[in-house]
């Protein structure tokens, strides 16, 4: 069966085996390729969006090297280069270091000697008596603007087996680039998971599906707990059972007959806000912790993981959120902020996911302060009545419309001067 492409393809494909570099217009491309502008048109953007493309003021649209998106959990010279998208001239020997600060070097050899540390980065441009000094103080070497380096500089860079890299860059940028890989890794560092917080098996306790309730009955004396992970000849688990389980039954029964089978799990890299999440939502007191192959690591309570989460939330992480959510102010039971130029969208409005931000911001300090309980935003609804653009101060009016031992509905009034512009209505659920 022969398949045929649409013209829409043909563009994409037409369009990736150009050379990077290669100038495109959709005129070009709808003589070259016999198709409409419109068709042209709607190629190349599908093509921005997929990274094979990109316009620039005075080129025009090219054709680029797609970049390939990094996520880091730790930051070696070898990533510094693909970040900054530099040339390695010498000493690649050293690319696998782990990278730890940089520094800029814009004064004299006498000032910049303080701050050359141990397998740090030094910014610099076509200075070769800073370049050697850096290396000579184990500092890698990141030649912005795309300047030459020296014979010399490439020899002792090779001998010390230190990094010389080279980006077509200026400094500004290339220091914006590193700056933000730096703040994600200490984002990822920041954020605890259940590697760091479950408890190993041996101090839990767990049982095996030979095991009977006599058993059940005496690991609970010894450990004092009631909820205990189950597990085969293999060491995986394939079950839990709990107090509830094995009350009024016969001590000689199996707890294979007793225990629920097909438990839900967790994995060491979750996240606790992802475990928090699924433990409120469907009641689990206890997870068995488990290995890829399903091998019982330990177990992850839920009360280990809102003590761990609230000690996390009085931590800076630098998130997006965090840095929307700080112009938040509070004056008697009202919030207000002023509408920024990065908060709007495209059409110069307020963009929606800032006002939930700021929405969830405020339904977790109104409860928090009220009930001391973990807070889990379960639903938002929000409604525009009016648009809101850069410069309108916004005054939020949060009141609580419902409320019980295990959730609450929270009604808010957004206000602009006196007039209502958006109303919300967010249901929560409390730990």
């Amino acid at each position: 069966m022969i398949k045929v492409m649409s013209k829409h393809q043909e563009i994409l494909e037409y369009l990736e085996n150009l050379t990077v570099g290669k100038r495109v217009s959709v005129r070009s491309i709808s003589n070259h390729l016999k198709v409409s502008d419109g068709t042209a048109y709607r190629a190349i953007k599908e093509a921005e969006n997929r990274g094979i493309v990109e316009t620039r003021p005075r080129s025009g649209t090219v054709r680029v090297e797609k970049k390939v998106r990094v996520r880091l959990s730790k930051l070696t010279y070898k990533e510094i280069a693909n970040i900054t998208e530099s040339e390695v001239v010498s000493g690649s020997a050293g690319l696998s270091h782990e990278f730890s600060k940089f520094s800029i070097g814009a004064m004299t050899i006498d000032n910049i000697q303080r701050y050359l540390t141990n397998d740090g980065l030094l910014i610099v441009g076509d200075r070769e008596d800073i370049q050697l000094l850096a290396l000579e103080n184990k500092n890698a070497v990141l030649v912005t603007g795309g300047f030459s380096v020296s014979d010399k500089v490439r020899q002792v860079s090779n001998q010390l087996g230190i990094p010389v890299m080279v980006s077509n860059y200026d400094t500004f940028t290339v220091a914006t680039l590193i700056n933000q890989a730096l703040s994600n890794v200490r984002i990822k560092t920041d954020i605890k998971t259940v590697a760091e917080v479950y408890q190993e098996k041996i101090y839990h306790g767990f049982l095996r599906d030979t095991d009977t309730v006599r058993d059940y009955n005496s690991l609970i004396k010894k450990t004092n707990h009631v909820r205990y992970p189950i597990i085969n000849s293999h060491d995986m688990v394939v079950g839990v059972v709990s107090m509830r389980d094995v009350a009024g039954k016969d001590a000689n029964v199996s707890l294979h007959q007793l225990m629920t089978k097909n438990p839900v799990v967790a994995k060491p890299n979750l996240s606790l806000a992802n475990i928090s999440q699924k433990m409120i939502y469907e009641g689990f007191d206890m997870l068995p912790v488990v290995k890829e192959d399903y091998s019982l690591l330990g177990v992850i309570t839920r009360r280990q993981v809102m003590e761990n989460l609230q000690s996390f939330q009085r931590t800076s992480s630098h998130t997006y959120s965090e840095q929307i959510t700080a112009n938040l102010q509070e004056d008697r039971k009202m919030y207000q902020f002023v509408v920024e130029p990065a908060m709007i969208d495209s059409a110069g409005n307020l963009a929606h996911g800032v006002l939930a931000e700021f929405l969830k911001d405020i339904t977790i300090r109104v409860l928090t302060q009220k009930h001391r309980k973990n807070v889990i935003i379960e639903q938002m609804m929000l409604y525009f009545l009016q648009a809101v653009q850069i410069d309108d101060l916004l005054r939020i009016q949060p009141k609580i419309i419902i409320e019980n031992r295990r959730s609450a509905t929270l009604d808010f009034e957004i206000f602009h001067g006196n007039q209502v512009v958006t109303k919300a209505v967010v249901t929560t659920k409390l730990n």
